[in-house]
């Protein structure tokens, strides 16, 4: 048989060999690397901040990372008032002394009941999110959110793929997701509940059309259950830009789940979960088909428009693509003027990387 009928194959996710587009980062200090915004730009947002670094961003969260803060937003004080709460988990991540220095509030005395808080140290993020304690801004486009991330350069975006077609492209971090409350806005109409949800994303550039789109992967939604189905993935639009969205499960059209990862859930858990997708270079097809179709349907949408009459709003070769920035986004809706949630999120060794 001639190599040239030898069915093309991707990396193999249980012994591919992996190298770094932008492997995880030990953060010593990191006083310049938090950020907020809290009005929505007149360009449609995207999360580039190229920094050389991972950082972490907050969005509609008011004041939430204006002062360094000493008490611990890992886990719970075991002086609360409540008893069974004290000592529980909240984002799982309790950082060294002195904790001011990787943990950021709305003002030095906060804590979890009174602010949000978020915290940087070494190769860990944490988020806490609380909606009790932040106004209610207007938002385009998604929720209230934090992301634990990093932006290359724009003159220095790496492809995501090579010329072999084995090369996979690959997100991956250890989770977890220890502590999710929530309380219903009484007059909102039944099967409306308080949502919080972390997926991986990236941002992707068509280096021929200069058009970008993004992915988000599933970890987590708090309205998933077991029994309930979990689909191949969906193309959406979120003002900025198209975006493919797909849950980290066996059935995804667009990811491929490694055998050593963790899979989508809406159950919270204690301890790093670790959770790897590989992006083959048919994953990454089927997402460039469906957007390609999704734009076709809807030629006004920012990013949409064909270059030619019955041409492709985005281009067809896996190998025309750059990465812009990747991370893992925590996001909350509280779906009703009444209703509000908190929760935490720990974030370990985030990368992105290619196996072979």
């Amino acid at each position: 048989m001639s190599s040239s009928a030898l069915p093309v194959r991707a990396a193999d996710p249980a012994n591919g060999i992996p190298t770094p587009i932008q492997a995880p980062e030990c953060i010593g200090d990191p006083s310049s690397l938090f950020f907020s915004e809290n009005v929505t730009p007149a360009e449609p947002p995207h999360p580039t901040l190229p920094i050389g670094h991972y950082y972490q961003i907050v969005r509609y969260l008011g004041d939430s990372v204006s002062a360094p803060v000493s008490i611990d937003y890992g886990h719970i004080s075991q002086s609360y008032p409540w008893p069974p709460f004290r000592g529980v988990p909240l984002t799982g991540l309790t950082v060294p002394e002195p904790a001011a220095s990787y943990q950021r509030a709305s003002f030095p005395e906060a804590n979890p009941d009174n602010s949000s808080g978020f915290q940087l140290h070494c190769y860990d993020a944490g988020s806490f999110i609380n909606t009790w304690t932040f106004p209610r801004l207007p938002i385009t486009g998604g929720g209230a959110h934090s992301i634990y991330g990093y932006s290359f350069y724009p003159t220095q975006l790496p492809s995501i793929y090579d010329a072999s077609p084995g090369t996979d492209f690959v997100l991956q971090a250890g989770i977890e997701i220890p502590w999710f409350q929530s309380v219903l806005d009484p007059d909102a109409p039944a099967g409306i509940v308080p949502v919080g949800q972390v997926n991986f994303f990236a941002y992707f550039l068509d280096r021929r059309s200069g058009k970008t789109f993004a992915l988000l992967l599933g970890v987590f939604d708090n309205r998933y259950r077991p029994s309930d189905p979990t689909g191949t993935g969906f193309i959406a639009h979120d003002v900025a830009t198209p975006f493919v969205s797909t849950p980290m499960v066996a059935t995804s059209k667009y990811a491929t789940v490694s055998p050593y990862s963790g899979t989508f859930t809406g159950t919270t858990w204690s301890g790093l979960r670790f959770f790897r997708a590989h992006i083959t270079q048919d994953n990454f097809r089927r997402m460039l088909g469906d957007v390609n179709a999704y734009c076709a349907a809807n030629p006004g949408m920012r990013y949409c428009s064909a270059s030619a009459p019955g041409a492709p709003a985005y281009s067809t070769a896996v190998t025309d693509y750059l990465i812009t920035d990747f991370g893992v986004l925590h996001e909350v809706f509280p779906q009703g003027d009444k209703a509000n949630l908190s929760m935490g999120v720990h974030v370990n060794g985030l990368g992105a990387w290619n196996f072979r």
